[in-house]
């Protein structure tokens, strides 16, 4: 193991914060929110600066340090020990620094506002919400190590002690053995992909594996355990402050991750935790539902229309992306900053009706359309449920979370076929069957004009409903 100290950019790597084992997650995770899903296990560190000169005075000992944590973190999750570790020392006074060139190595700015434009018209975000921004101003506020797959690098935050960052040290350590053994095809380090449920279920496989490895570590020191509860007590008060979708996605793949694992590893130890990394989940869905995983209960995949031939030349796509369970059940919650997490007993808790309008989910798919000469926006999303009933459930409510949304309400002759209309904003919502399409823009002719195209797009694959 060779430990450094680092300042500046530390050599320009290409890397995010955080438990960077999710930056597979990191491109389209972004969607929904999710993009700070992969940002660090909340690590309360001091503000206290550390020169470069008097982390050199610790190596020998802190090498030690690490060496035996790294060592014992292997042997609880069960793989072979690292041939070495690559520690790069960091104050935090340093890492602040780098943000700024980390946040335009991972986000390109375009991308990313369109994201938030599709996000905004869907009402998981809340209008004016600046992601990048609130990336910026949430990492300040919660300034972590990580290790990068990338490098094969551990970015080690020092500050003279070192009792509570043992845990978040384990925790990464589990992320280089996953990269080292867990990874052949190196999906850690893929950073494309159109759906952003898919990623982020991924994510909790990885950060509920190291949750779990890493809670073992601290069994086996509950010394440290005092500076871990000092910490929790810290007051973020950016994450306080942030939507509460936003929020709550950051910790999903932590409390969500754990419980799946957790599952696993009541069912065949680690060595199933080992098989799922060779059959990744498919979903929130299953994380939420480890009985949908065992089943390999596979989500439908649901199909769109060409915008321009649906509506016309001039027409292009904006964004699009699957929101799955776990975020419809966010976007229906409607929740307040703050609200949805207790960061005390690290549990989410949405409200009982947005989960159960969001459970039975089997597929979905949303795009948000532009015609950027006539200056609008049409946004669709069409949604497939195992059962009747299930669809049913969720066209309630997300109607009824529209009529608050748009201090309006849905109705119309039958109350599967609802229509919305004000002076902003004409959607409907039709119910058929295990589908239901959703399409809202400036004026109603334009809304059943999309309406009927995605009406008309192929069925899901495979149908929906369970396996």
């Amino acid at each position: 193991m060779r430990v450094r100290s680092e300042s500046g950019n530390a050599n320009g790597s290409d890397m995010t914060f955080g438990s960077a084992a999710a930056r597979g997650a990191l491109h389209k995770a972004r969607k929904g929110a999710t993009r700070l899903a992969i940002l660090a296990a909340l690590l309360g560190l001091s503000a206290t600066s550390l020169t470069p000169r008097f982390v050199a005075a610790q190596d020998a000992a802190l090498t030690a340090t690490l060496d035996r944590i790294a060592l014992e973190t292997a042997e609880l999750r069960e793989l072979p020990p690292l041939d070495g570790i690559d520690d790069v020392l960091l104050t935090r006074d340093e890492l602040l620094a780098m943000m700024p060139e980390l946040i335009a190595e991972e986000s390109d700015p375009a991308e990313l506002e369109a994201e938030t434009r599709a996000l905004v018209a869907l009402g998981l975000l809340p209008e004016g919400t600046d992601l990048l921004d609130l990336t910026i101003r949430l990492m300040g506020d919660q300034a972590a190590g990580f290790y990068d797959p990338l490098t094969d690098e551990m970015f080690v935050l020092a500050d003279g002690e070192f009792d509570g960052e043992e845990y978040y040290y384990s925790h990464e350590i589990v992320h280089a053995l996953q990269d080292a053994h867990l990874d052949p095809d190196d999906l850690m380090e893929e950073t494309e992909s159109d759906n952003g449920d898919a990623m982020l279920a991924r994510a909790a496989l990885y950060e509920g594996d190291a949750v779990s490895a890493s809670n073992a570590y601290l069994a086996e020191h509950p010394d440290i355990a005092i500076a871990l509860i000092r910490e929790a007590q810290s007051q973020f008060t950016e994450l306080d402050q942030a939507p509460g979708a936003v929020s709550v996605s950051l910790v999903f793949p932590y409390t969500a991750g754990e419980a799946f694992v957790a599952r696993l590893l009541d069912d065949g130890g680690w060595d199933a935790v080992d098989a799922a990394y060779a059959d990744m989940p498919a979903s929130t869905e299953q994380i939420l539902h480890p009985k949908k995983y065992a089943e390999r209960d596979r989500p439908s995949a649901v199909a769109l229309p060409d915008p321009a031939a649906a509506l016309g030349a001039g027409w292009r796509v904006v964004d699009d992306d699957t929101l799955g369970e776990f975020q419809i059940g966010l976007l229906l919650a409607d929740l307040k900053p703050g609200e949805g997490f207790n960061s005390l007993t690290g549990n989410i808790a949405l409200p009982e009706s947005a989960r159960n309008a969001a459970a039975g989910w089997d597929g979905d798919r949303y795009a948000l359309w532009e015609d950027a000469d006539a200056g609008q926006d049409v946004l669709v999303w069409r949604s497939v449920w195992d059962t009747p009933q299930d669809a049913r459930a969720f066209s309630r409510a997300l109607a009824s979370f529209d009529n608050q949304r748009w201090n309006g309400v849905f109705n119309g002759e039958s109350p599967d076929d609802v229509a919305l209309a004000t002076p902003d904003i004409a959607a409907r919502i039709v119910l058929d069957g295990q589908t239901v399409s959703y399409v809202q823009s400036p004026e109603l002719s334009l809304t059943d004009r999309a309406l009927t195209a995605l009406q008309a797009a192929p069925a899901p694959e495979p149908a929906p409903g369970p396996d």
